[in-house]
Order: C-alpha cells, then structure tokens, then sequence
C-alpha cells in the first residue's frame, strides 16, 4: 500500500514523501496513529492544501522532542521485580513497563513503540535502552532490574565503574590473601616452636647414651685395675710366709 507521510517516521521518510509500506502495517498502526493518509488523488489534494500546516506541526513536534531528549539523557530507571536465586525473573519487563517508570520520573509523553527493545528483560541485571524519541534522535538510558531499589542503585554503581570496582576487588583479595599468609607463618612458626621443644626434651636422654667411646674404656680400664690390684698383694704375703717356713 502507498501512503502519504504526514510526519517524519524513521526509516520511512520525511513529511509529504509517498511510500509504499505492507498493508497490515498501514491499516494497523500507521493509519490510526494518524502518521499518514492513503496515497489517492483527493488525499494529495488535501495534503497540499495543509501542507505549511502540517510542516508547522511538525516542527513542533520536533522541538517537544528535543526537549524530551534532555529531560531523559542519562536517565536511570530502576524497575522492582521479584527473582530466583539465579537471578531468573518471575516474569519479564517489557518496552510499556519502561515507558510507565519513565513517565512517572519525568511527567513526559512518550510511546511503547520509541522503546527500541528487541526482547523482554527476563533476568536481574543492568541494561542500556535505546529510546527513539525523534527521526534521528535517539537516546540511550540504564535500566535496572533488582529485586530492591538499594541493589538497583548499586547495580548501576557497578556497571558505571568497573575499573574502580576491580580495583576495590583487588585490594580486598590482597588483603585477603596477606591475612592467610600471615596466618600460615603464625602456624609454622608455632610448628617449629613446637618441634625445639621436642627436640629438648629429648636430648639430655640421647646424651647420656651417647657417651664417647674413649671415655667409655678408660673407665673400663679404671675398674679393672680396681679388681686386680688386690689379688697382686695377696700373692706377695703368700711369698713370705712359705719362706720362714723353710
């Protein structure tokens, strides 16, 4: 079907251009959003006769969305949803959810259709949504899905600064892996505490046995001497009395 541009439409045209579009697009959406008219003899003729008209609006709806453009750059928007433990939600956010919380936030016209969603959010997370808010003017927002408004806000925290977070992350595993350190040497140095004081013990036990082997035979020798020295006597009386006898 050939239809008549009565705004500027993305990927379509400029006012006044004549495109031809699938039928079930124009009949559906395009003709009662009132975007265009049917491209016929008696709508052409209309169309020139409101053209500055038409032109004028335009220009009006271009200025209203450029306004809309700052009132929502770098907007945040956080929606609460429940979820699994894995972070799986119990149903999904849609392109109308987001237009509801940017609509309540900042009290602006805005359509399901200018969210440039290209499928339902189904998990917790941080998201970057492109909003077509004019032919040609598009705006990015985060979008947060969080089961609370604080792990919303610290969501977006994270996905701002991922070099800062590291860097924290970082510092913490340092400190972490100082304090396990530090405990081991605090262990091995009890170990080998432990391990002296042992060895102490049993020392003075070893030393006894362990006494030198010279040492050892002169005390042998000394106890000899002890026990053969009498008998050497007794042998010498025995000498002096056979003799008198004589």
């Amino acid at each position: 079907m050939e239809v008549i541009l009565i705004e500027n439409i993305e990927k379509l045209g400029k006012v006044g251009d004549v495109v031809k579009v699938k039928d079930g697009y124009a009949r559906n959406y395009l003709i009662p959003k009132k975007k265009v008219l049917r491209a016929n003899k008696e709508n052409l003729k209309v169309f020139e006769e409101k053209k500055s008209v038409i032109e004028a609006e335009e220009k009006k709806r271009k200025i209203k969305s450029e306004e809309i453009a700052k009132k929502i750059k770098d907007l945040e928007v956080i929606i609460i949803r429940n979820a699994a433990e894995n972070g799986q939600l119990y149903g999904s956010v849609t392109s109308k959810d987001i237009v509801k919380e940017i609509v309540l936030l900042n009290k602006i016209e805005l359509l399901n259709e200018q969210i440039n969603l290209k499928k339902t959010l189904k998990s917790i997370g941080v998201y970057e949504v492109e909003i077509s808010v004019y032919t040609d003017l598009k705006i990015k927002i985060l979008v947060s899905v969080a089961k609370t408004k604080e792990l919303g806000l610290k969501q977006i925290k994270e996905f701002k600064n991922p070099k800062k977070i590291k860097k924290i992350q970082k510092k913490e595993d340092m400190a972490n892996k100082k304090n396990e350190t530090e405990d081991n040497t605090e262990l091995n140095t009890k170990d080998l505490i432990s391990e002296i004081e042992k060895k102490e013990e049993i020392k003075p036990k070893k030393e006894i046995n362990k006494i030198p082997t010279k040492k050892k035979e002169k005390t042998k020798l000394k106890k000899k001497e002890i026990v053969t020295k009498p008998a050497k006597t007794k042998e010498k009386k025995t000498k002096k009395v056979k003799k008198k006898d004589k």
